[in-house]
């Protein structure tokens, strides 16, 4: 099996290699501090290290499925490992035009920051510019909602958001061709001479690190090494490290796998790779299936969303997790694989309490398997969080609800934030089926979800305000759907 110590990638378009061993790096080092402090790319700022502000915002761009494109991604560099962007490009503020003295030499979208005077203290600038940047090179939209979306994980404390959402207005309508237009397919033949395709295995500074290309490759090392920490968009672990100083020993990176990346339809079917981004489910799902692409709408930032994972999100047991109610009320099931085999799991028998699941030692998450809603069928999600986007649930509850001439007759509550893990509402279930979907039954179910859980008191919110908030979500849910 060919292993290799180093990673290669170009960096505003030059090429950088890193062998790690010899240059002392841990594998685990992230791209921010590796930018700014290996490097002295200080354009890239640490404002959070966990992804909440879009300070450290740049973007990597890779070949698309034709390989005659490039697709620019916009990521926070405070949670990428390093062995993340092997093979590809990774491009900051500094990288956008040529570096001259302040003139028309700036990029579209700098100017337009410039033009509309979109910038205060300027810290937070960088990390809009690259987001903005990502957005010009992957669509124009004009729309507020695609613009909000585009910037929602980035932050400014001096309240200059107006201006910054009239220059991306600006940009947007009149896109002209940009430095990395010019010289896509030069920066493409770059790329193709970089053999990212190959196992990386690096022991360094008292870290193992793995990150194989096939699954195969995979199976074989989580036999071998049941102790790594397995990762895929590393937004979890990259705090455990970053913000709790948690030294990991042993990592397995399974975010270089293309047979984890996949989104097929069959019928009213879907098969969805573990390893595939919420963002690309969230395009793919939009036209299919907008309960779920309205979630993951509003899931995290579309910089962490560009990373984080679909079996990352239940591989985490979180009993906050974003997707695992919807899932979980759509009857689920999961794919696990290993050396042994494979079997098939319902996603409601996945998890078994807090953090904990099914998944033997050497097991992965390999497939989502998910019915679209039947004709027939109503189903939402809700969530419920201090702030609209970038932040986890407080309560979050999930229906699927069939009327029979507006008598239900089946329903599915599956609610997250009441308990230790993602929770059937079973009781008011069995107090709703056969009756009117009604106001009056609706009130008495919302007494029957009262009594039904028993949550914790914790620093996002208290049990009596979590009774009262999955009450009322199932109130918002029947307004949502009541038949006049």
């Amino acid at each position: 099996m060919k292993t290799k110590q180093h990673i290669s990638f170009l960096l505003n378009g030059e090429l950088v290699r890193i062998d790690f061993a010899t240059a002392g790096i841990k594998p685990s080092t992230t791209v921010l501090n590796w930018l700014r402090k290996d490097m002295h790319h200080t354009e890239v700022k640490e404002g959070c290290a966990e992804g909440d502000c879009g300070a450290c915002t740049v973007v990597v761009a890779a070949p698309d499925t034709s390989g005659k494109a490039l697709e620019y991604k916009a990521v926070n560099a405070c949670l990428l490992f390093l062995p993340a962007i092997d093979g590809k490009l990774l491009i900051t503020s500094r990288g956008l035009s040529p570096e001259t003295t302040f003139s028309e030499e700036l990029h579209p979208v700098q100017k337009a920051i410039v033009d509309e005077h979109a910038t205060q203290c300027g810290f937070c600038t960088p990390g809009f510019v690259m987001s903005l940047f990502a957005q010009y090179h992957n669509s124009t939209p004009a729309d507020d909602a695609e613009i909000n979306n585009a910037l929602a994980g980035n932050l400014c404390r001096c309240t200059g958001y107006d201006s910054i959402r009239k220059a991306a207005k600006a940009v947007m309508q009149k896109r002209m061709p940009d430095l990395y237009d010019q010289e896509e397919k030069i920066l493409i033949e770059k790329l193709n001479r970089i053999v990212p395709d190959v196992r990386l295995e690096v022991q360094c500074l008292q870290q193992l690190f793995i990150r194989p290309v096939t699954l195969d490759q995979a199976l074989t090392a989580h036999r071998k090494y049941p102790e790594a920490v397995v990762v895929n968009g590393s937004t979890d672990i990259a705090l455990q490290q970053s913000k709790h100083f948690k030294h990991i020993p042993a990592i397995l990176d399974i975010s270089g796998i293309p047979e984890l990346k996949t989104f097929e339809r069959d019928g009213n079917e879907l098969k969805i790779g573990a390893g595939l981004s919420l963002e690309s489910i969230r395009i793919a799902v939009k036209n299919i299936f907008p309960a779920f692409f309205d979630i993951l709408s509003v899931f995290a930032s579309r910089q962490i969303r560009q990373v984080a994972t679909l079996g990352g999100n239940i591989g985490s047991a979180s009993p906050i997790g974003d997707t695992t109610p919807l899932l979980m009320a759509c009857n689920a099931d999961l794919k696990l694989v290993s050396e042994r085999g494979s079997r098939i799991v319902p996603l409601r028998e996945f998890v078994v309490s807090y953090r904990k699941t099914v998944l033997e030692a050497d097991e992965l998450i390999a497939e989502i398997y998910l019915s679209l809603p039947a004709e027939n069928e109503i189903v939402r999600m809700y969530k419920v969080s201090k702030r609209h986007d970038m932040d986890i649930s407080t309560v979050s509850a999930a229906f699927r609800l069939t009327l029979d001439n507006a008598v239900v007759s089946d329903i599915s509550m599956y609610y997250g934030g009441m308990a230790a893990m993602t929770m059937p509402a079973t009781a008011a279930e069995n107090f709703l089926k056969g009756k009117e979907w009604n106001e009056s039954n609706i009130s008495a179910a919302m007494e029957v979800l009262k009594t039904t859980f028993t949550p914790l008191s914790d620093a996002r919110s208290g049990a009596g305000f979590r009774n009262m908030a999955a009450a009322n979500l199932l109130l918002q849910f029947f307004n949502d759907t009541k038949i006049s």
